[in-house]
């Protein structure tokens, strides 16, 4: 019971934490302009990065939660994860385009730099690392483990609740498969390169690609991502392997002397 309000009493600082410097930017703001449209249009990615490394920070310092250091991870899983990431929208989009009318959608340089470069630094470390840590703290429970994927997936998808179902089911599917690839591995840069990636491969569709009739284009990109998919999976098999070879060569087996 302690332990459970402890994480929601973290979770509450946590949530302080982060909008604290979107609040004071939207205050501002008003003041200045007299509406939040600045905030909104420009600073809020910015200011949710700031209330995410104000809080790692905090909890380092002041909290009671071991926030570990940067873990590693093997080479072949940066690459996988990071295609990985890349291949979710383009077969998402190779449906959408098959046989849709043309439309040409604007140009925004600030909202595309902003879920290029700002949103998946601070969403992956208020939702991977932070809220991860606050969950487990320092635990290695399996059921600990599953439940951590999926409090933290579903404090991700809020922010998104405006989406449509389909990308919900895909959100829901990669958060929780982040969640664990994080929690085994620690390592929050595979994280920001698959978030990345899907956000970066998203906008390069939305402002360039164009619709087609032929099922060439739409049966090619499933066959890569099926094939990026097995090879990721094959991975991570590996590497969770890995993990349970370490676990019992760390068990010693103590000589019983007379």
């Amino acid at each position: 019971m302690k332990r459970t309000m402890l994480t929601i009493r973290d979770l509450a600082i946590l949530g302080l934490l982060t909008i604290l410097p979107l609040a004071a930017g939207m205050a501002v703001c008003k003041v200045v302009t007299g509406s939040f449209d600045f905030t909104f249009r420009y600073l809020t990615m910015a200011l949710t990065l700031a209330g995410a490394l104000l809080a790692l920070v905090l909890f380092r310092k002041k909290g009671d939660v071991e926030i570990p250091k940067e873990g590693t991870a093997p080479a072949k899983l940066y690459i996988r994860f990071t295609l990985a990431g890349a291949m979710v929208p383009l077969v998402n989009a190779m449906f959408l385009l098959y046989g849709a009318a043309d439309e040409k959608i604007p140009f925004d340089l600030t909202k595309q730099l902003n879920a290029m470069l700002l949103a998946p630094i601070a969403e992956e470390l208020i939702c991977r690392c932070l809220v991860t840590h606050i969950i487990k703290r320092g635990s290695q429970s399996k059921i600990l483990c599953v439940l951590t994927a999926v409090i933290s997936t579903a404090i991700w998808i809020i922010p998104h609740s405006y989406s449509t179902t389909t990308a919900l089911l895909r959100l829901t599917v990669s958060g929780l498969l982040t969640s664990l690839i994080y929690q085994k591995t620690g390592c929050l840069r595979l994280c920001i390169l698959n978030h990345a990636a899907n956000n970066i491969m998203t906008t390069v569709i939305l402002l360039t690609a164009r619709p087609f009739s032929s099922p060439l284009p739409l049966a090619a990109a499933i066959a890569a991502g099926i094939i990026v998919y097995i090879f990721l999976i094959r991975e991570i098999v590996r590497l969770f392997k890995k993990e349970e070879e370490k676990s019992k060569a760390h068990i010693r087996v103590v000589p019983v002397t007379e």
